[in-house]
């Protein structure tokens, strides 16, 4: 029958036996540090028993400071994306006095978070946009925004900061694009831009000198449209220029001097717009009279186109008013039918001319000459009186040869206008006087004749007409003889 298993609960556990071992061994060093005799004195220092060297007393580890609080903050940046911000507090600590008071190792962590700073493409683009609007650069500003990926500039625009710049560099682009665009057009625009944009940029402004050119290029414009002959877009221009720059004391005296000579040419075409409208007026009634004030003006640069064309229209109201030439005829008043061609050789003769026109009769001439059967005297131009029926207190002046006879509103000398008729009517033929006395026909064969000039220069000449004295002998009486 095999013997029973020993209960494991009645075993000795690890921990006792574990406790009594080391019970057992404490018992055994202390019977053996009892039981070993002392060291005697004289063998404290023998070299068969060296003693062993004494040990260094441990020194404490020195505590390491810790990070300043913006360098600590510029890393916690930095860990974040925000690299610009960081950026502006490293260079602020690096100028202040912490910086300078660092332990090294603290230095080395400085050193490499301002590396890493300044080798970042975004953060130099940020501060070449600083510095372009730190030195009114607009070139900086341009050449930056044009180097700019589209990862920089998304970048760049998790800064506010940076973001407020670009999109001030961009607008800032586009006004300056716009002024150079109007220098090149309309320049009163680029002026008032000009103005407006050194009240808002005026850095900017003074580098870029907008209305100083944009005032050159006015009074350039301004000359070559007064050299063109377009005073009223010149003076415009310029009036315009002084009112935007009224203290301009450089610009001044020219305008004024270039505005005062532009007047002067106003006033003297408004003078001879005047003169032209009455010159037409007087067209319209007697346009001889006005070809011939026309005639006597002088002749200008100024005025020759519009004298020309006056004179061209003044020319065909005349040939409108004097289509035909005159009429001229000569009668011996007061002779009976049955005596008609003689006279007597006794007494002057008295010729009746009558000379009409459409329009005007200028000039009448009465010529007349003796002759015989063998020869002809000289012709002899004979002066003209107005006709003695005419009730007029010029009706005895005499017209001399070559006289003009007016119509209505006339000369001294003329007829009257109930007799020359009215303007817009058929005149009136002009009737005109001529005496041969007895001294110079001295009872001869008489031939005489008249001619007429009309505004036109047209002329008109009469029938000749023959007289012959009166013979009163016996056998004419008679009947028996007749007359040369």
């Amino acid at each position: 029958m095999p013997a029973p298993e020993p209960d494991p609960a009645a075993w000795p556990r690890p921990r006792q036996m574990l406790a009594v071992a080391a019970i057992g061994i404490a018992a055994a060093l202390l019977v053996l540090r009892w039981t070993t005799p002392a060291e005697p004195a004289g063998m404290a220092h023998s070299p068969a028993a060296p003693a062993p060297p004494a040990l260094p007393p441990r020194s404490e580890p020195t505590p390491v400071a810790p990070l300043p609080t913006r360098l600590s903050e510029a890393l916690d940046l930095m860990a974040d994306g925000r690299l610009r911000e960081a950026q502006r507090l490293m260079v602020d600590f690096r100028r202040g006095p912490d910086a300078a008071a660092l332990p090294p190792e603290h230095r080395e962590t400085m050193a490499a978070v301002l590396a890493r700073l300044a080798d970042d493409p975004v953060l130099a683009a940020a501060l070449e946009l600083e510095r372009g609007f730190a030195d009114a650069d607009l070139k900086r500003l341009r050449l930056t925004l044009g180097s700019l990926t589209r990862q920089q500039m998304i970048a760049l625009r998790r800064d506010p900061q940076a973001a407020r710049r670009i999109d001030d560099a961009r607008r800032l682009a586009a006004e300056v694009d716009a002024i150079e665009a109007r220098l090149g057009s309309d320049r009163l625009a680029a002026l008032r831009l000009a103005q407006d944009f050194r009240r808002r940029h005026p850095r900017f402004a003074a580098a870029l000198d907008f209305e100083r050119r944009a005032v050159t290029a006015i009074d350039e414009t301004a000359g070559r449209l007064i050299a063109a002959n377009r005073l009223d877009e010149a003076r415009a221009l310029l009036l315009e220029l002084k009112l935007l720059r009224p203290g301009d004391a450089a610009e001044s005296p020219r305008v004024e001097a270039r505005l005062a000579a532009i007047d002067e040419v106003f006033k003297r075409r408004n003078d001879l717009e005047a003169t032209v409208r009455e010159l037409e007026i007087l067209g319209w009634e007697r346009p001889h009279e006005a070809l011939d004030l026309l005639a006597g003006m002088e002749r200008t640069a100024a005025n020759r186109d519009r004298f020309a064309q006056l004179e061209s229209t003044l020319t065909m109201l005349m040939e409108d008013l004097d289509a035909s030439g005159p009429e001229v005829e000569v009668l011996v008043p007061e002779r009976p039918e049955a005596t008609a061609g003689v006279y007597e050789r006794d007494e002057d003769v008295v010729v009746r001319v009558r000379a009409s026109d459409d329009y005007e009769v200028v000039t009448v001439r009465f010529l007349w000459r003796w002759f015989d059967r063998d020869a002809a005297g000289e012709v002899v131009e004979a002066p003209l009186r107005a006709a003695a029926r005419i009730p007029s207190s010029e009706a005895a002046a005499a017209i001399p040869s070559g006289a003009t006879g007016p119509r209505s509103g006339a000369a001294a000398g003329a007829p009257s206008a109930e007799a020359t008729g009215t303007v817009g009517t058929q005149p009136a033929p002009l009737e005109l006087e001529a005496r041969i006395t007895v001294a110079q026909h001295q009872g001869r064969n008489l031939q005489f004749w008249a001619e007429a000039v009309d505004r036109g220069g047209r002329t008109a000449r009469s029938d000749e007409i023959e007289l012959r004295p009166e013979r009163r002998g016996f056998l004419r009486r008679l009947g028996l003889r007749r007359n040369r």
